[in-house]
């Protein structure tokens, strides 16, 4: 078969690489707007609710979400990978999954049923999680019809559903408050919320595409369902890893414990926005880098993980330094307790920063099926700490297993690279921010027990930090690696 010629090689990469600068930067814009909508809907809630009650919602959510992949079972995954390669196989795809997935929901909330009521749990709990279930086929129909948008690199949608769902939950959320509603009214605005968005989905899917009329080829169904079930077991992995431990607290400690725990892990969570959104545009570049030299691959890689731990560490050193103000200011003094759980979450973030990096280098190396393999042992480590801790130490318990499952992550998934010829001199490159935290922590363990204001410590804090890395840290390859990672690609005439 002959090569497509270079120049037109050339124009078509560059148009695949606009196109995803395009989508990634509706679904980053419309990640940020549904961020800060969910944070005022999460501060509003737990301030309204309180701990108990913002536990039952949250331990509601936790559990469906686990479930969640059963009903989804990997299929719209399976959707995005096989329409894309064959736009012709759509139409046989929507017919026969969308009876596939009612099914798979039904038995689903069947499931949960028998669960939540076996478990002892409190009537109203069990009446926010029926509620919770019903979202599932919502969000199963919704999910399929955007796995075909994605296939068709048609991801505006998306980024308009995940803001819709965000303003109707938080003005539903006003009106609950206003109301003086309880926690199931809570669970009623989140199904409402999660239909406003399904239904705003399936509304554009039926303008541009008829709905095809179903079908029932089982054969086509075993196939299919053959075919989805490792992505559906590592995304059960996945979902047990993030969302067990709220799980394991409401039957050990209960619901008020979920709350303060909640308030905590939403807030260490929302601080791994920065290293997120810094992997989409690295994804790309090493997968380039690795086609063409592994050299570079591994030096960029290493590159990555300084920068995240530059940004990482201070992070966590300044949200410890001010988890009390935050939770205050933010929740209000009912939420103390989740002050310490804060300052302990926040270091599983910072190691998140570096972790979330070597996911990437996995996924351009081609190394996927060790990146599963590591994330089942992270959840079999996640698991079983959770299950020791919990029982003796509550949430507190908890906080600290994150913290030591991710950082068990990290020196295996070094390793692991290692052993690939991929060795990122993590001794090496940490030791200036490691020093430059030192001396901050020094700083502040001076000034703070001597009543000098928080915000004069944490400028003084920053400046000094800040000069020690860019002495000792920043050199000009790094200035030309993070500007090319931040540039993007600029339209040709033919798209102004």
């Amino acid at each position: 078969m002959p090569e497509q010629p270079q120049t037109e090689k050339h124009e078509s990469n560059t148009a695949s690489v606009r196109r995803v600068a395009r989508n990634t930067s509706f679904l980053t814009i419309s990640q940020i707007i549904s961020y800060g909508e969910s944070a005022v809907y999460t501060i509003l809630v737990a301030r309204y609710l309180g701990a108990e009650g913002l536990g039952v919602l949250n331990f509601g959510i936790a559990l469906i979400a686990i479930f969640s992949i059963l009903a989804n079972f990997g299929l719209t995954t399976l959707i995005t990978r096989e329409v894309a390669r064959d736009k012709s196989r759509a139409t046989k795809y929507i017919a026969n999954v969308i009876p596939m997935q009612l099914l798979l929901c039904l038995a689903t909330i069947g499931l949960i049923v028998v669960l939540v009521n076996s478990l002892g749990y409190s009537q109203q709990t069990i009446y926010v999680v029926y509620l919770l279930s019903v979202g599932l086929i919502v969000n199963a129909l919704s999910a399929l019809f955007l796995a075909v948008c994605q296939a068709f690199q048609r991801l505006g949608f998306q980024s308009l559903s995940l803001i819709i769902t965000s303003i109707v939950a938080l003005c539903g959320a006003v009106l609950a408050i206003h109301l003086h509603a309880n926690v199931v009214v809570f669970a009623f605005v989140s199904l409402v919320a999660t239909g406003a968005g399904a239904a705003y989905v399936y509304a554009v899917f039926v303008r541009r595409s008829a709905l095809p009329r179903l079908e029932a080829d089982f054969a086509f169904w075993r196939a299919t369902l053959k075919e989805a079930w490792p992505m559906a077991v590592m995304a059960i992995g996945i979902m047990i890893y993030f969302r067990i431990d709220v799980v394991i607290i409401s039957l050990i400690q209960g619901t008020t414990a979920v709350g303060f725990y909640s308030v905590a892990y939403t807030l260490s969570e929302a601080s791994t926005v920065v290293p997120s959104m810094f992997v989409l545009s690295l994804l790309p570049i090493l997968s380039h880098m690795h086609q063409n030299s592994k050299t570079s691959f591994r030096d960029t890689c290493a590159q990555s993980v300084r920068y995240m731990l530059y940004l990482a560490l201070p992070m966590a050193f300044f949200v410890t330094l001010w988890a009390k103000p935050i939770i205050s200011t933010l929740f209000g003094t009912a939420f103390d307790p989740s002050v310490a759980a804060l300052q302990i979450l926040i270091w599983a973030a910072a190691i998140m920063y570096v972790t979330i990096v070597l996911g990437t280098a996995f996924v351009a190396a081609n190394l996927q099926r060790l990146n599963m393999n590591l994330t089942f042992i992270m959840i079999a480590v996640n698991v079983g700490l959770n299950v020791l801790l919990i029982p003796r130490y509550s949430y507190f318990g908890a906080s600290f297993a994150t913290v030591a499952t991710e950082a068990f992550g990290l020196a295996l998934g070094l390793v692991i690279l290692g052993k690939y010829g991929y060795d990122l001199r993590l001794r090496r490159t940490s030791l200036p921010p490691l020093f430059g935290l030192s001396v901050i922590v020094a700083i502040s363990a001076l000034l703070f027990p001597r009543d000098v204001p928080l915000m004069v410590i944490t400028i003084l804090d920053l400046a000094v930090y800040a000069v020690i890395i860019y002495k000792l840290g920043i050199n000009e390859q790094d200035k030309r690696v993070i500007l090319s990672l931040l540039k993007l690609p600029q339209p040709t005439e033919s798209e102004r």
